[in-house]
């Protein structure tokens, strides 16, 4: 038996990315494509992302919570910085260390970003009724926190 539900999670997991490759292709609204334009990255929104709203992040903090190196930390700043949605200033008590944060223009395209994905949510949403959409999500959640917590929750052994 646990065989074939192993069998039927492999499935259902392949299933899944199929979903969510879908999903990630309808992405018909402009900011995206203003990220296209710019040669944008994930790994440079992140960085976007963990500079809002309005953080003030050494290169070596922003490295430490990407896991990344701080080589490459400098590599996706200066893309941002010629985009001109991040800057870069001196630390006031260390000139040694520079400190990055968003511009408005940083700020506008996140905002835009979080926009358009809360429409494509709600488009998402608005195919179902009301007690689907509570289903849907009250599922989701117990999907992510089995994945944050390594146990399956709400599940008989």
């Amino acid at each position: 038996m646990a065989v074939a539900l192993e069998t039927g999670v492999h499935t259902n997991a392949r299933r899944l990315l199929r979903l969510l490759d879908a999903m990630r292709e309808h992405r018909p609204r402009p900011t995206f494509a203003q990220l296209n334009h710019l040669n944008l990255s994930f790994s440079h929104l992140r960085l976007l992302q963990l500079l809002a709203p309005n953080h003030s992040l050494a290169m070596k903090e922003l490295a430490e919570e990407m896991q990344i190196t701080p080589p490459s930390v400098t590599t996706l700043t200066r893309r941002l910085v010629e985009t001109e949605l991040v800057e870069r200033r001196s630390h006031a008590e260390d000139s040694r260390v520079v400190l990055l944060s968003l511009t408005e223009a940083g700020r506008t395209l996140l905002r835009r970003l979080y926009e358009d994905h809360l429409h494509n949510m709600e488009r998402l949403l608005q195919g179902l009724s009301t007690e689907d959409q509570e289903l849907f999500l009250d599922l989701l959640e117990r999907a992510v926190q089995t994945l944050q917590t390594g146990t399956p929750i709400g599940r008989a052994p």
